[in-house]
């Protein structure tokens, strides 16, 4: 049995080049995650019924159902109507329609958490109602959804391991792979583990210092 050093040496790097596929599947599935997020917020919050309660239906049935199963028909149910998706880019579909939904959420209760006489006060100076909403309640939105979008940048960090199932090269799948070949599963999720922190961590410091700077002195 070779020694962990030895392991570590030979199968950390391999492990850690999975890393990049990880951050570069999170930044697409999350820049999809907004545009989608933001637009179903918009249209829960607007005065068009039809696209209120489409939004909510979108939402509510994303999040009832789980992850692994919205994957599977994006990666293998899609082919039965000939669209065929790379692993990448369905997992990267898939996160970016399931982020969109939680995303939603979080840009709604931010755009409701700004006073309602701050959007009386810009239509009262003759703004219309999308200048309003652009220069001065989705600014003060942003700063109120801050500390709970980067706990969702980490789930979403954390949910791109769902990816494995369907051979994306990322930090799981390279630990399966190394694990499988050295029969040192524990070490070797151990190690997968420790890349996982050393992205995941930064990003929860900075969320619970936006947290206590928000928080009542």
């Amino acid at each position: 049995m070779i020694a962990f050093f030895e392991l570590a040496q030979r199968y950390f790097p391999y492990i850690l080049k999975g890393a990049v596929v990880t951050v570069e599947l999170t930044a697409i599935a999350l820049a999809g995650s907004v545009v989608l997020g933001l637009l179903l917020a918009m249209a829960r919050l607007g005065q068009i019924g039809w696209l209120r309660v489409a939004a909510g239906v979108y939402i509510e049935l994303i999040r009832a159902t789980p992850a692994l199963l919205q994957l599977f028909i994006i990666y293998f149910g899609l082919t039965t109507i000939n669209i065929r998706l790379g692993p990448f880019s369905a997992a990267a579909l898939t996160l970016g329609l399931i982020g969109g939904a939680y995303a939603a959420e979080v840009f709604r209760a931010g755009i409701e958490g700004v006073e309602r006489g701050q959007f009386e006060a810009a239509r009262s100076l003759g703004m219309p109602s999308w200048l309003a909403m652009r220069r001065i309640i989705l600014p003060q939105a942003a700063i109120l959804v801050l500390p709970p979008f980067t706990n969702f940048v980490i789930a979403m960090i954390k949910d791109t391991s769902l990816a494995l199932t369907i051979a994306v090269p990322e930090i799981m799948y390279r630990s399966y792979d190394a694990a499988s070949q050295s029969f040192r599963s524990l070490e070797i999720y151990a190690m997968a583990g420790v890349i996982y922190v050393a992205i995941c961590l930064p990003l929860a410091q900075f969320a619970k210092a936006l947290e206590r700077r928000r928080a009542p002195r």
